[in-house]
């Protein structure tokens, strides 16, 4: 008995750490590349991290726990950042 509540507490702590790894708030990639001379492989490069950082905060936000006001600040300063790549992207594209 002894040796299942150990197993079944063990199994549960593991489970727990396990999800608390998984809904940690993920890191915002490094500064934006400068678009007036940039090349196409570093906006290439910015460009995929930033899509993996918006789909990491996704998921984070939504296993977070956050309240709903908190949630819509978020998803706000999300949509900001997006918004602020985007025009980099508009930026690099008219140069060339």
């Amino acid at each position: 008995m002894k040796r299942l509540l150990l197993t079944s507490s063990l199994l549960a702590s593991l489970t727990l750490s396990g999800y608390a790894t998984a809904c940690s708030e993920p890191a915002k990639p490094d500064a934006f590349p400068d678009p007036a001379s940039a090349v196409t492989a570093q906006m290439v490069k910015a460009n995929n991290e930033v899509k993996a950082y918006v789909k990491a905060m996704e998921e984070y936000l939504g296993c977070s726990g956050m309240s709903r006001g908190d949630q819509k600040k978020a998803v706000k300063d999300l949509e900001e950042y997006a918004e602020s790549f985007n025009k980099l992207i508009r930026e690099f594209k008219a140069r060339g």
